[in-house]
């Protein structure tokens, strides 16, 4: 029987590795829909905001020190006030490299200009475009889904090492793992995509209790 078969070659570490890989493509998919609505926000309406609050959270996430922005701003669109307290979507907390920068400049502007979706008027923010979070998201699915990926359909691979004509298998699927996560270490560890997104804040009106610290 075929399923006997499957089992055989497998097909139990399959099934154990298959919700790790939805979560994996789950992932994926909403570091796609980060990406796109970044992008997409671009060409959103570009009006000026109020900074309301600028906190620093630190907590504990798996024994880990987590850094995150606590930020409310306001703006009005004929007439009425909104609020929102994203930053770019796709942002959360992170390691404290890169997040004290983005904080002191917002923590240091009163009024700054956002983005606002015209079609939907409570959903803005801050920064649009690509940032350090969407790279992270995209390579860690990258090498998550290809590494649980082998592992599931790794009954499909032998079946092709078997077939001599094949220009596929099991190996060279493997190989190609080892690859896509040494370039994702690589990527990461280099920082060589890294952006700083606080100096594309557009800031209208800087703080005045920073102002007065400054002079």
């Amino acid at each position: 029987m075929k399923i006997e078969r499957f089992l055989k070659r497998g097909g139990c570490i399959s099934l154990f590795m298959l919700p790790f890989l939805i979560v994996g493509l789950g992932v994926f998919a909403y570091t796609l829909y980060c990406f796109a609505k970044n992008e997409q926000a671009k060409k959103w309406a570009k009006i000026s905001a109020h900074i309301e609050q600028a906190d620093f959270d630190i907590h504990s996430r798996k024994g880990t020190d987590v850094y995150e922005i606590l930020i409310r701003y306001s703006y009005e669109i004929e007439g009425r006030k909104y609020l929102s307290n994203r930053i770019y979507f796709g942002y959360g907390g992170s390691n404290l490299e890169g997040q004290e920068e983005l904080f002191f400049k917002l923590k240091s502007s009163r009024i700054i200009n956002i983005y606002v979706n015209p079609d939907k008027k409570n959903e803005a923010i801050i920064i649009p475009g690509w940032n350090d979070s969407i790279t992270f998201m995209l390579i860690f699915s990258l090498m998550w889904n290809s590494f649980f990926g082998v592992f599931c359909f790794a009954p499909f691979f032998k079946d092709l090492d078997e077939n001599s004509n094949s220009k596929f298998s099991y190996k060279k699927m493997a190989l190609g793992v080892a690859i896509i996560w040494i370039l994702g270490f690589v990527i990461l560890l280099s920082d060589c995509l890294h952006t700083n997104i606080e100096s594309r804040i557009d800031v209208i009106e800087r703080a005045k209790s920073i102002d007065s610290n400054t002079e």
